[in-house]
């Protein structure tokens, strides 16, 4: 008896049912067809495709690598190529500071010393140094191809949040200056996602809102970490800010 072909539903790609834990793709917005000014070559749609590819199969520096191809296009990204990107650098990160976080809560343990104690803070150097390949990974993506290529609202707003969250992200692995050089580089991010959204979405865009609410979050848990402060008033006062309502917009959105 032949094999049964495959449906055409089942030959396309999907989410498995069962999958390991891991950071699910979101769509953060959809920009008007008549901001995609620039179409993509042929050739991305092969990394696009290898991407889906590695995603499923739990190979997720791979699926960084395809997706930076992706973007040294210069070209607009579509939601579903900008949210695999955001799936990428999601997972391969937030492994990253899992590990970092465990290691740094087993380095706190008094039981721990002498040669045990130089073991474990010689590994956390090791996770802290390929946390920031990482990021500046990203970072130098976000910087060099997509900032500058983005036509979008939408897609300006999240670059530049994603850009505030990993300046954020190395601000947490690292003390003295350059703490502080990393803290002043993801507010002045944040700062940046907050202008555009003010400036292009009404207080109800559901973009808007959510980052009004990550810097509300990010507000409370710098207060946490280093109490009141300059950058404390600082994030206070953007996400005051972006929920400002605004007469005219609100028109606008009715």
């Amino acid at each position: 008896m032949p094999a049964k072909r495959p449906s055409r539903f089942a030959q396309t790609l999907y989410y498995p049912k069962t999958r390991q834990k891991s950071v699910e793709r979101t769509y953060l917005g959809t920009p008007s067809p008549k901001q995609y000014t620039q179409l993509m070559p042929g050739p991305c749609d092969d990394h696009v495709y290898l991407a889906k590819v590695f995603e499923q199969a739990g190979r997720y520096e791979d699926m960084v690598a395809s997706m930076n191809s992706v973007a040294s296009f210069d070209c607009e990204l579509s939601v579903e190529q900008r949210s695999l990107l955001v799936a990428a650098y999601s997972n391969v990160i937030g492994a990253h500071r899992a590990s970092w976080r465990t290691i740094c809560s087993i380095e706190q343990k008094q039981e721990l010393i002498g040669p045990s104690m130089r073991l474990i803070q010689s590994y956390r150097e090791t996770i802290e140094e390929e946390l920031t390949k990482a990021c500046e990974s990203i970072l130098a993506v976000l910087e060099k191809h997509l900032i500058p290529s983005s036509v979008s609202s939408e897609s300006l707003i999240i670059y530049h949040t994603m850009m505030a969250n990993h300046w954020r992200y190395l601000a947490e692995i690292t003390t003295g200056d350059r703490q502080k050089v990393n803290t002043r580089k993801s507010l002045s991010s944040y700062k940046a996602a907050s202008d555009v959204a003010v400036s292009n979405l009404c207080p109800t865009h559901p973009l808007r809102i959510r980052l009004g609410r990550s810097l509300y979050i990010r507000y409370y848990e710098h207060l946490d970490s280093w109490g009141p402060g300059e950058t404390s008033a600082s994030l206070y006062a953007l996400s005051r800010q972006i929920h400002q309502p605004d007469g005219r917009a609100i028109e606008s959105c009715e």
